[in-house]
C-alpha cells in the first residue's frame, strides 16, 4: 500500500534546493501517495499542521527545520489521537542541536530508502508542566539562565540578527542582567537541592545552545531523564568551561551536579526562573518534568 506523506516545513528557513529535489522525487514515486507539502506561517502553526496530519491517517510526517519546528511537530502529534505515526527529521535550522546529538545528517538516497522501509527507533520524549499548561519536548528543557537566554535570542532574531554568532551574543547579554532565583529541586519526589540556581538542564538529548553538550550521558531511548544542575556558577566559571562543554566534557565544579531520574520538579522560593524547551519559551515559575519512554517513532536513516 502506498505510503501517505506529509512534509511540514519552516517557511522562514526554507531556501534549499536539496529539499526541492526531495519533494519532486517523492511526488513522482509510486510508493508514496497523497504527498502533502505544508509551510508554517506563524509560531505554533506546526502544532496544528502535525495534529491534523496525524488525525487524517498520514503514515509519516517529515519535519524540515530546526529544533523549534521539531518541538512543535512533536506537540502536534501528542495533541492528536495517532501515536503510531512515524516522525522523520531533516535538519534545516540554525542550531540543529537534536539532530547533531543524534548524528542525523540528511542524505537523499538513504532518506528515501528509509521512508520506504519505515525503519524506526522508539524514542523517548518528556512532558513539562508549568502554570502555563503541559507541553512536550524531545531534546532539552532548561530552567533559569537558559530560559532567559532564549528570550534574548528570540528578540535578536526578531530584528534580523541570526546565525551562530547570535547564540554567543545572547549568552553574554543574558549574564549582564541575570539574577539567580532561589529554588528547591526534587528528584523522584526527594529533595536534592535548595539554593541559588543558575540553570537546571533536563535532558533527553545531550546537546543544546548551538552545540554545547550539557549532559554527555543523555540517551534518547533509555527511559530516563539526565540532568545537569548548575548552582552558584559565575560568568567566569561559564566562560572558562565553554570549550569543555563544546567537547562534551562534564564540568568539575563544587556547584555543578549531574543526576538521573524519571521525574524532576523545581519549586521557586524567590526570584524568577524562566523556562525554555528545545529553544521554545514556556513561561516561568514552578515546573514538573517526567519522561515518557518510547513514545515517538523516529525514522532511522543514518544514525
Amino acid at each position: 500500500m502506498p505510503i501517505k506523506l506529509c512534509f511540514i516545513i519552516n517557511a522562514i528557513r526554507y531556501k534549499n534546493r536539496e529539499i526541492d529535489d526531495l519533494l519532486d522525487s517523492c511526488e513522482c514515486n509510486d510508493q508514496f501517495s497523497n504527498v502533502l507539502v505544508q509551510f508554517t506561517k506563524h509560531a505554533g502553526h506546526a502544532i496544528e499542521l502535525a495534529s491534523n496530519a496525524a488525525d487524517s491517517g498520514t503514515d509519516i510526517i517529515v519535519a524540515i527545520g530546526g529544533d523549534g519546528t521539531f518541538n512543535e511537530v512533536i506537540n502536534g502529534i501528542m495533541k492528536s489521537g495517532n501515536k503510531d505515526i512515524i516522525l522523520a527529521l531533516i535538519p534545516n535550522g540554525t542550531g540543529n542541536d537534536f539532530c547533531r546529538s543524534q548524528h542525523i545528517v540528511y542524505n537523499k538516497t538513504s532518506f528515501l530508502q528509509a521512508l520506504v522501509d519505515r525503519k524506526v527507533i522508539k524514542t523517548d520524549i518528556a512532558s513539562l508542566t508549568s502554570k502555563r499548561g503541559t507541553s512536550f519536548f524531545i531534546n532539552v528543557a532548561d530552567i533559569g539562565f537558559g530560559g532567559l537566554c532564549a528570550q534574548v535570542l528570540n528578540k535578536q532574531r526578531s530584528i534580523g540578527f541570526g546565525g551562530s554568532l547570535s547564540y554567543t551574543i545572547a549568552i553574554l547579554r543574558t549574564f549582564i542582567g541575570f539574577k539567580k532565583p532561589e529554588v528547591m529541586i526534587l528528584k523522584d519526589d526527594a529533595l536534592i537541592y535548595q539554593g541559588k540556581l543558575m540553570m537546571l538542564a533536563v535532558c533527553n538529548g545531550s546537546t543544546f545552545g548551538n552545540g554545547m553538550i550539557i549532559q554527555p550521558d543523555a540517551i534518547t531511548n533509555d527511559g530516563l531523564l539526565h540532568t545537569a544542575l548548575l548552582g552558584e556558577v559565575s560568568l567566569w566559571d561559564y566562560l572558562y568551561n565553554y570549550f569543555n562543554l563544546k567537547k562534551g566534557k562534564k564540568l568539575v565544579h563544587p556547584s555543578v551536579f549531574y543526576t538521573v531520574c524519571s521525574k524532576i520538579s523545581v519549586k521557586v522560593v524567590s526570584g524568577n526562573a524562566n523556562i525554555e524547551m528545545d529553544g521554545e519559551i514556556f513561561g516561568a515559575g514552578d515546573v514538573n518534568i517526567s519522561i515518557l519512554p518510547g513514545l515517538i517513532n523516529l525514522l532511522s536513516y543514518n544514525q
